[in-house]
């Protein structure tokens, strides 16, 4: 009789175990076909994987291909209103860019959401990107377009500078931002044979004086068209001419769609035009 009784709660115990690996199954490789982007990144993977026509908007920063989505706000204050009316069945954020008490509210309204983590390198980029593809069950397109890219880099890397020159990254201007430590902007330097001058400051963006850049004597300044800076940016470099790379006339500036969009594909584009204008200046 107890042996019975055994049984039973163990064919019980086996067939919950059996459901629930069936329902996060069916979860896991749930196809959405309402999806909303709180992210520039986001949208521009969506696009790589194949699925520009389950995205249905995303933010006033996001750039749209083809066929224009519908705007829910901006990057860092979506419309949680107009998010909610839009009945998605999938909104994806980033921890980097997203207002994380923001997200944490649209958390709260029970709405299905999946939060990309923060990069530091081209490493994590590609894994970002493949655990993100892997959530939406394309993870054959991600493995073989992330193999395709990181072919085409060891292209470019294979053409990397013979001389390495010291470079001054600017990402803000009014107070002065550049690149430290943790930003995944080294991995440009890295392929393509440069240094970073305030690689050895231990954050991601941190705030410095154009003093303490004038102290470093870059060999190459790049402005990315973020924010407040502008074309008037060069000008203000110009005036500084003990830098090298005002000397030299080594100032050049970038799009921040271009360089600050953390998928597989758009770094690949990044370094391919960061390594043309460097042929351009020397």
């Amino acid at each position: 009789m107890y042996r019975s009784i055994e049984k039973i709660n163990f064919l019980k115990k086996l067939l919950i175990f059996l459901l629930i690996i069936f329902l996060f199954q069916c979860n896991l490789f749930a196809e959405y076909k309402r999806i909303i982007s709180l992210a520039p990144s986001v949208t521009e993977s969506l696009y790589e994987l194949g699925m520009d026509d389950k995205l249905i908007a995303n933010t006033t920063f996001c750039v749209d291909k083809q066929v224009k989505k519908e705007k829910i706000g901006t990057f860092t204050e979506p419309n949680i209103e107009r998010i909610v009316s839009l009945k998605p069945d999938l909104i994806i954020a980033t921890k980097e860019g997203n207002n994380k008490a923001v997200v944490e509210k649209i958390i709260r309204l029970k709405l299905p959401v999946y939060v990309m983590e923060t990069v530091s390198g081209f490493e994590d980029i590609c894994n970002n990107f493949q655990q993100l593809a892997n959530f939406l069950d394309k993870t054959e397109t991600a493995t073989k377009l992330i193999s395709d890219v990181k072919h085409e880099i060891n292209s470019v890397c294979e053409k990397r500078r013979m001389k390495t020159e010291t470079v001054f990254w600017e990402v803000g201007a009014n107070p002065l931002f550049t690149v430290g430590k943790q930003s995944y902007i080294n991995d440009y330097d890295k392929f393509i044979g440069l240094e970073n001058i305030f690689v050895d400051i231990d954050m991601r963006y941190p705030n410095i004086s154009i003093e303490a850049v004038m102290k470093k004597n870059p060999d190459i300044i790049i402005l990315v068209n973020m924010g407040d800076i502008t074309e008037k940016e060069i000008i203000k470099w110009n005036k500084y001419k003990t830098i090298p790379a005002v000397k030299n006339k080594k100032i050049f500036m970038l799009d921040a769609n271009d360089i600050f969009m953390p998928t597989p594909k758009t770094f690949l584009r990044g370094l391919k035009i960061l390594q043309k204008q460097l042929e351009t200046v020397n």
